[in-house]
């Protein structure tokens, strides 16, 4: 009970100090500013009279007022602070972009050279006469062609063109080095190791021994000094290695696929030139001479497909000799 008489006691006591609080508010509040216009002419005058109230309302509404004229004042420098430093940034982009597009264009117009130049290089092959067709560009992103500018779809288009560019060059390595290999196992490479001039073509023509006769030249004769390396044209294995009537000192070599070459003439045969014996192309098979049935020295040379003799100008221009 007592603790309960003096928390009634506290709370009274409470009230009542508030209460004299809000009393001397009041009284304060009410008071009045009595503000006296006089006029210079004379007239009445006017007495204006403001309460404590209204002169401490309009002092708060007064100071927020400055208070947020200030902090807006203050942002809107911070912003314009802002927008000059974005405007300076969008600028600086803007020369980037310009530039990055005219280093695309500049790409454009070398890759379209370069593409004329693979193109051209494909249709000699006998390839394509144009590898880069495209029916349409698609964009592996959200955006759309629509919304992408152009330079990124020149961009995406270039890479599909390099993309395929290194796809068809992967496909002529391959061929190459297919053809590489097809190449050293026919008679394709020049017989020897310096160029000779061709003194009897392949065909008919008058016996350069016998010349009242004529008679069927089944190969090619190549002047070159006496002693110059004579090489094989193409892998094979060696058919015959020794004199041979009118050939003199003979070279005959099986290929693949039908082919055999001679040479016929030499002077010497090259280390471990025997019948049966493995020789690979650009090997030394002999040397230059003018053994047998010869005016001088030189290089008889046949290539033969299926036991027929052809004319060997074509497989001697294919690969260089060394």
């Amino acid at each position: 009970m007592k603790f309960k008489e003096q928390t009634t006691l506290f709370f009274s006591n409470l009230k009542r100090f508030f209460a004299k609080i809000m009393l001397k508010i009041h009284e304060k509040g009410s008071q009045k500013l009595t503000i006296m216009v006089v006029p210079h002419n004379e007239k009445k005058i006017f007495n204006i009279q403001i309460s404590n109230y209204i002169l401490f309302f309009a002092t708060v509404i007064l100071t927020v007022t400055v208070v947020t004229s200030v902090i807006t004042i203050s942002s809107n420098q911070q912003n314009a602070k802002k927008l000059v430093s974005l405007s300076d940034e969008n600028q600086s982009q803007i020369l980037v972009i310009e530039g990055f597009k005219n280093s695309i264009q500049s790409l454009n117009n070398k890759f379209s050279k370069f593409k004329a130049d693979v193109n051209q290089i494909f249709r000699a092959a006998g390839g394509e006469s144009d590898i880069y067709q495209f029916n349409e560009i698609k964009i592996g992103s959200e955006y759309t062609n629509d919304t992408l500018p152009q330079e990124a779809l020149s961009l995406e288009k270039l890479a599909m063109e390099l993309e395929l560019t290194k796809m068809k060059i992967g496909e002529m390595l391959m061929f190459k080095a297919q053809m590489g290999t097809l190449l050293s196992e026919i008679p394709s490479l020049y017989p020897l190791a310096a160029r000779a001039r061709i003194t009897s073509p392949y065909g008919p023509r008058i016996d350069p021994v016998y010349r009242w006769k004529s008679s069927f030249h089944a190969g090619i004769d190549l002047a070159v000094d006496p002693g110059t390396p004579v090489f094989a044209a193409a892998d094979g294995v060696i058919d015959t290695a020794g004199y041979h009537g009118g050939y003199g000192l003979l070279v005959k070599i099986k290929h693949k696929y039908g082919f055999e070459t001679k040479y016929g003439h030499m002077l010497k045969l090259g280390e471990q030139i025997t019948v049966g014996a493995q020789v690979k192309q650009g090997q030394i098979i002999g040397y230059v001479g003018s053994s047998g049935k010869a005016t001088g020295p030189h290089l008889h040379y046949e290539v033969l497909i299926g036991g027929k003799t052809v004319n060997p100008e074509p497989f001697i221009c294919m690969r260089p000799g060394n």
